[in-house]
C-alpha cells in the first residue's frame, strides 16, 4: 500500500514560522549525533490534530525520563502551532512532525553546560488509508527484535525499524513485526499489534518492550464501546500464526488488517469480521463522524 505525502513549505522552529528550506539543524545538535531526541507523528484532519493530548503526553513522559522536559511545548503550546502552521498550509489532512532535541554544544558525550533543548515542528500534506484500503489488508513479515531496550520511550533511533520495513518491503510485505530473543512479540516497526481469537482483542501489554500507541487508545475506547473484549497480555509467535485475525495501528496507517504474516494467510486471507467492524468504526471516530 503506497503511502502518499507532499514537501511542506513552513516549520516552526526556534519559537518561530521560517520557509521550511530554512529550518536547518545545526551540526553539532545532540539529536543529530547522539540520538539524543524523541520525536511525534500527529494526524491533522481540516487543522483539528486526532488525539493531541496523549501524543504530548507521550513525548513529555519520554522527555522526562532523559532530561528533556524543559524543551517539551505545554499542550496550549501545541495547539496554536498547529493552528499557525495551518494557516499557512490547510492542507485537508495532513500529519505534523514534532521533534525535541538535547540541544547544540561541543561534541561530547556529557557537556560542560548542559545546552537548552530544542523543539522544532511542521505540517506534511498526507492521504490516510480509506476504507476501501483496510477492506483489502496489508502483508507483514516477522523479525528478530534488533532495537534498544526502553522502546516505551519514542526516541529518534529508527535505523533497525529502517532496516525492517526494508527487509518487509524486499519480502513483498509492508509491515515488519519484532519478536524478541524470548519469542514474545513486541510491536510493529511502526505500529502497534493486535490479535484476533474469537471476539476477544489482544495485545502486548504496556512494558519497557513497547511504545505505549496512541492508536492503541483508540483502539481501546472503540473495543470499549462494542462491547468487544480487549486484554493485554504477552504474545508469542505462535499466537500471531494461529491468530482468527490480525491487525496493526498507528497514526499513518489508522487501524489495518493483516491478511498475510510470513507469506502465510491470516485465517481465510481476507479482513475478519472483528477487525473489520472496529476498523470502521474507527475510520468514523477518525473523520469526525459520531461514535456508535
Amino acid at each position: 500500500m503506497a503511502l502518499k505525502s507532499n514537501d511542506p513549505g513552513w516549520a516552526w522552529f526556534g519559537g518561530r514560522l521560517v520557509p521550511f528550506s530554512e529550518a536547518r539543524v545545526p551540526v553539532e545538535d545532540r539529536g543529530l549525533q547522539f540520538g539524543e531526541s524523541l520525536y511525534e507523528v500527529v494526524a491533522v484532519v481540516a487543522g483539528e490534530p486526532f488525539r493531541l493530548p496523549d501524543h504530548v503526553e507521550r513525548m513529555a513522559a519520554g522527555a522526562r525520563e532523559i532530561g528533556l522536559e524543559d524543551g517539551v511545548p505545554d499542550l496550549p503550546r501545541w495547539t496554536a502551532v498547529i493552528a499557525q502552521l495551518y494557516r499557512r498550509e490547510p492542507h485537508r489532512t495532513a500529519i505534523l512532525y514534532a521533534q525535541v532535541t538535547g540541544g547544540s554544544a561541543p561534541r561530547r558525550h556529557l557537556p560542560a553546560e548542559r545546552p537548552e533543548p530544542f523543539f522544532f515542528a511542521y505540517l506534511r500534506r498526507f492521504t490516510f488509508p480509506v476504507p476501501a484500503e483496510a477492506a483489502r489488508g496489508i502483508a507483514a513479515i516477522t523479525v528478530p527484535e534488533t532495537r534498544w531496550q526502553r522502546r516505551d520511550v519514542k526516541a529518534t533511533m529508527l535505523l533497525p525499524a529502517v532496516l525492517a520495513k526494508k527487509d518487509a518491503v524486499g519480502r513483498g510485505a509492508d509491515e515488519a513485526i519484532f519478536v524478541g530473543q524470548d519469542g514474545f512479540v513486541n510491536e510493529g516497526a511502526s505500529s502497534t499489534v493486535f490479535t484476533v481469537h474469537g471476539r476477544t482483542v489482544s495485545t502486548p501489554p504496556p512494558t519497557q518492550r513497547v511504545l505505549p500507541g496512541v492508536s492503541s487508545k483508540a483502539v481501546e475506547a472503540i473495543c470499549r464501546d462494542l462491547g468487544v473484549a480487549l486484554t493485554p497480555r504477552p504474545l508469542t509467535l505462535s499466537d500471531l500464526h494461529r491468530a482468527d485475525e490480525l491487525f496493526v495501528a498507528s497514526t499513518m496507517l489508522l487501524l489495518m488488517p493483516v491478511v498475510r504474516l510470513d507469506g502465510n494467510p491470516v485465517g481465510n486471507g481476507t479482513p475478519g469480521s472483528v477487525t473489520l467492524q472496529l476498523a470502521y468504526h474507527f475510520q468514523r471516530q477518525f473523520w469526525g463522524q459520531p461514535g456508535p
